[in-house]
């Protein structure tokens, strides 16, 4: 079975003035996989997706997403690039000024020249993949943290994209409403065939979901690879992180 690579990044490096974010950076995402980006504070995950994403340009490198080189296009060009990724922000980043279905339909209706109705009818439908179709009609400031954060969901599956980008999805959350967050992303994840890139530092959820995982120390990529081989690995750091010791290891 062959397998597809959706995101290339190739020895990429990130610096601001004299420090180095960012060190030689090299994966591979493949098509359809939920890929974890995790490691510790400050080692360099967010401005990771952020690169990807074209938010950052880095010192040097490549990134290639959907086999085309980023950094080298056009913005005309990228536009087009950015139709087909979604983005779910950290704390959700919903407008508090404008109703649910006015949130989720910001893209289509700033990407597409589909008729109003046709826009209500696929947020309905968004909603509804969410299990928020009742919410409808009701403004960010009526939601529990859950509620946003699958409205933020909505919105950034409304143009069926190929990719799907998580910045911390289940930070703020509860147990219980994070792990009702993980099943929803594998749901979604399994009906639509997306590619999701997470950045997260919650242990149970990247447990759940993660298909592959990248550690970053310090800006340095010291593993990439199943949670099952990365547990075999005997990294000091990466088993500090995990909580692993011998007994945990050998269960």
């Amino acid at each position: 079975m062959t397998t597809e690579n959706i995101i290339e990044i190739k020895n990429l490096v990130t610096k601001f003035d004299d420090r180095v974010i960012l060190d030689d950076i090299s994966l591979e995402i493949e098509r359809g996989e939920i890929f974890v980006i995790l490691g510790s504070s400050g080692g360099g995950k967010t401005t990771l997706l952020k690169h990807i994403i074209g938010l950052l340009k880095p010192f040097s490198g490549e990134i290639s997403v959907l086999g085309q080189d980023i950094l080298k296009m056009e913005l005309e060009d990228f536009e087009g690039i950015l139709k087909k990724i979604g983005v779910l922000f950290q704390g959700g980043a919903l407008l508090n000024s404008m109703a649910v279905w006015e949130n989720v339909a910001m893209s289509l209706e700033h990407h597409t020249k589909l008729p109003a109705a046709t826009i209500r009818n696929i947020v309905k439908q968004k909603l509804s993949l969410v299990n928020l179709k009742h919410a409808y009609w009701l403004f960010p400031s009526e939601l529990s943290g859950g509620m946003k954060k699958r409205v933020a969901l909505a919105r950034a599956i409304a143009m069926d994209p190929e990719i799907l980008f998580f910045d911390e999805p289940s930070a703020g959350l509860d147990p219980i409403t994070a792990a009702d967050l993980d099943d929803l992303i594998l749901e979604l994840q399994k009906k639509l065939g997306i590619t999701l890139v997470v950045v997260t530092h919650e242990l149970e959820s990247i447990k759940r979901i993660a298909d592959r995982i990248l550690y970053l120390q310090k800006g340095k990529n010291i593993f990439c690879g199943t949670l099952d081989e990365a547990k075999a690995l005997g990294n000091e750091e990466i088993d500090r992180f995990f909580g692993w010791n011998k007994k945990t290891k050998n269960n």
